[in-house]
């Protein structure tokens, strides 16, 4: 095989396990309540009413020839029937625990516009500083926010 092919693989199984990753991470967005043993009260989390769909990789080709990825594309569905912005925000891990954006860097965020109630956003762009090598790719997290919003 050469490098083309295995490449074409590595990026394959990446973007599956990927992908997957996101699947299960969707399903988090179920509103969790948890106990605090500290008062024995019960304590309810607030939960974006939102989700990122359409997910797609941004890629290029390194200086050194090599297949990176360079950001992420989205969209974001309003899932309430209220008007809502959502920030969207990401992190990459490649080997041995490095982060794209290191921990020392800006965040890799982005707010969409105003999405009115079970619509989506337009589409959305999350470039990072530093491109990961896709056979690097060990992980990807995707947090979502719900901005407060008023009408007045």
């Amino acid at each position: 095989m050469d490098f083309q092919t295995i490449g074409t693989i590595g990026l394959m199984l990446v973007l599956v396990v990927a992908t997957s990753t996101m699947a299960l991470a969707d399903e988090s967005f179920i509103e969790e309540s948890f106990f605090n043993s500290n008062s024995n009260e019960e304590i309810h989390t607030s939960i974006a009413r939102g989700q990122v769909e359409d997910f797609s990789w941004i890629q290029r080709v390194s200086m050194d020839g090599v297949i990176e990825i360079s950001g992420i594309s989205f969209v974001v569905r309003n899932n309430d029937d209220v008007n809502h912005s959502f920030q969207i925000c990401t992190v990459i891990e490649g080997p041995t625990g490095q982060f794209t954006p290191s921990f020392d860097s800006p965040i890799a965020c982005t707010t969409t516009e105003i999405i009115t109630n079970e619509n989506k956003s337009n589409l959305q762009i999350i470039e990072l500083p530093q491109g990961v090598k896709v056979s690097d790719l060990v992980d990807i997290t995707i947090s979502i926010q719900e901005l407060e919003f008023s009408e007045d």
